[in-house]
């Protein structure tokens, strides 16, 4: 793979950005550090959205600082808007999944998502075997390889332009298979393509959300990562299995506000409160309101029902409610989740079962076990 000279400039941008990454805590080990500081980023872009325009890259030259500066931050950066979109994900939530897989050399992993191909790469720099990654857009996918060849990385690295229901069936077992998308399930063709020792790493639909979840062969499910992902296509993300996620903003009604509950919830401990709420009550979803006043970045952990009426555990610690009687129901979770000393993601267990009713078959979570 290419490398750049130890003394260059952008060899220095290059370990900056990993040592960014381990000083946040997305970094842990000196592998995941190392395939950070090696893989180039800038060269997995021809374009992407930044401060409202569209940066294009030709890779007839070193970008220029300031579009570096965008390429080498903590952002997503988004690849395509039009139909299905596409992203090349925040780096901190790469590292922190490819922490999670706990890579060793030679081990073979399958990627459902190639995006940009970056991810794949590092993969394969992490795992120093053959890494193949499904692409169901044909563009994404063509986009993907001439990444990798790029990084000279085409022939470790396999571009499957297939729907990653699927999975790469022709090129396994695996020992890892990470979704860069959220889906709604697991297909059971994705375990038979599991070593013994596998381990599957997804955003799986949950609350509303696509929080990150490990899964065994013998299908049992942790949770792993707080977060969100862009949605897959397809049967990987079937509209029967979304649930109450209301498809449009809640209508404006008057708010009602509780007193602070919490204090201020930093990003990880409103996912850790979001995701075990979710466990108890199937009416926790994202939601928003459709008023200019309402506050969006206080967050969208909602507790929302059929007739429309919803309320909101805010990041601030309070309540909204559009009823006092939903709101009494959500605060009333909220300080259960506080006498129990706050259990985090990774406190929750279960065991996958299939989906009723779902061609092709899916296999959910179901019966979380966690402090309650």
């Amino acid at each position: 793979m290419p490398t750049t000279p130890t003394t260059s400039p952008l060899a220095t941008r290059l370990a900056d950005y990993a040592d960014g990454l381990r000083a946040g805590g997305a970094i842990r080990t000196d592998p995941v550090h190392a395939a950070f500081a090696t893989i180039r980023r800038d060269l997995c872009l021809t374009h992407f959205q930044h401060a409202g325009q569209t940066i294009t890259l030709t890779h007839d030259s070193t970008p220029a600082p300031a579009v570096l500066d965008a390429i080498y931050s903590r952002q997503a950066l988004v690849t395509r808007t039009a139909g299905i979109p596409s992203s090349s994900s925040a780096p901190t939530i790469m590292a922190k999944m490819l922490e999670a897989l706990h890579l060793q050399p030679g081990q073979r992993v399958l990627e459902i998502g190639a995006g940009t191909g970056y991810n794949a790469a590092l993969l394969a720099h992490l795992t120093q075997a053959s890494v193949v990654t499904v692409e169901a857009h044909p563009a994404t996918a063509a986009e993907a390889t001439a990444s990798l060849r790029r990084l000279g990385m085409h022939e470790q690295v396999t571009v499957l332009e297939a729907d990653g229901y699927h999975g790469g069936p022709d090129h396994g077992p695996y020992d890892r298979i990470i979704v860069t998308c959220g889906i709604a399930g697991i297909p059971p063709g994705w375990l038979d393509q599991l070593t013994d020792t596998g381990l599957i790493l997804a955003p799986l639909l949950h609350g509303g959300i696509h929080p990150i979840m490990t899964v065994g062969r013998d299908g049992r499910v942790t949770g792993c990562i707080g977060g969100d992902f862009m949605p897959a296509a397809g049967p990987l993300r079937p509209d029967q299995l979304i649930g109450r996620n209301p498809a449009r903003p809640v209508p404006s009604q008057p708010l009602l506000f509780s007193a602070s509950l919490t204090g201020s919830l930093d990003p990880p401990t409103y996912h850790d409160l979001w995701f075990h709420l979710a466990t108890g009550d199937t009416r926790i979803t994202r939601a928003w309101m459709d008023d200019d006043t309402f506050p969006f970045d206080a967050g969208q952990l909602a507790l929302h029902t059929p007739d429309q009426h919803t309320a909101w555990a805010h990041n601030t610690g309070t309540v909204a409610a559009t009823s006092p009687d939903l709101g009494e129901q959500l605060t009333n979770q909220v300080r259960r989740w506080l006498s129990h000393n706050q259990p985090t993601v990774t406190e929750h267990t279960t065991h996958l079962a299939p989906a009723a009713g779902v061609v092709p078959p899916l296999h959910r979570p179901t019966a979380w076990t966690s402090p309650s």
